[in-house]
């Protein structure tokens, strides 16, 4: 399993798309063959091995049952890693409009906060919405193999994400 992507150790297609319940299946066949108590009697080399294939399996099953991670997964295997900084191959770069606008959207946090829960509550579901949209069309760039704006898009979903991170904070 080490050097494969997360959808050729379940044997699913690369796609957003995928039946959560055959995902399920072969998740609980694929940990059965390869837990590490299959293997308490074997050489090292064959233990170390097991543990690899249970961790690869592990780490597959979190990603793919997840739809963000899903999406950013799928980005990744297109060539863009949201998570490095690297001007060639990492996240795009947002525009100023964008930052400007989060930049704001964290005043009115400050300013719904001092209104009161309700106020806050509003704000959440606003930027949930947004969050959702963004995932959205993440998802209908990836439909189309559209990578780059699959990435702008991702980005903005966890700029959102953050943000519903801060108003839980206060909540």
């Amino acid at each position: 399993m080490s050097g494969t992507d997360h959808f050729e150790v379940f044997g699913l297609p690369r796609s957003w798309e995928l039946d959560k319940a055959e995902l399920e299946r072969r998740y609980l066949e694929l940990s059965r063959s390869v837990h590490p108590d299959r293997f308490v009697d074997a050489p090292p080399a064959e233990k170390r091995g097991a543990m690899e294939r249970a961790t690869a399996v592990n780490e597959g099953y979190r990603v793919l049952r997840d739809p963000v991670r899903r999406a950013e997964y799928l980005v990744l295997l297109g060539g863009i890693d949201l998570d490095s900084s690297d001007p060639e191959r990492g996240a795009p770069k947002m525009n100023q409009t964008f930052l400007i606008d989060m930049i704001d959207r964290r005043d009115t946090l400050l300013e719904q906060r001092a209104l009161g829960p309700a106020a806050i509550e509003r704000l959440r579901e606003d930027v949930e919405h947004d969050a959702a949209q963004a995932l959205r069309r993440a998802v209908e760039h990836l439909r189309a193999a559209e990578v780059r704006p699959a990435a702008e898009r991702l980005v903005v979903r966890r700029y959102l994400q953050r943000l519903l991170d801060e108003i839980d904070a206060i909540g």
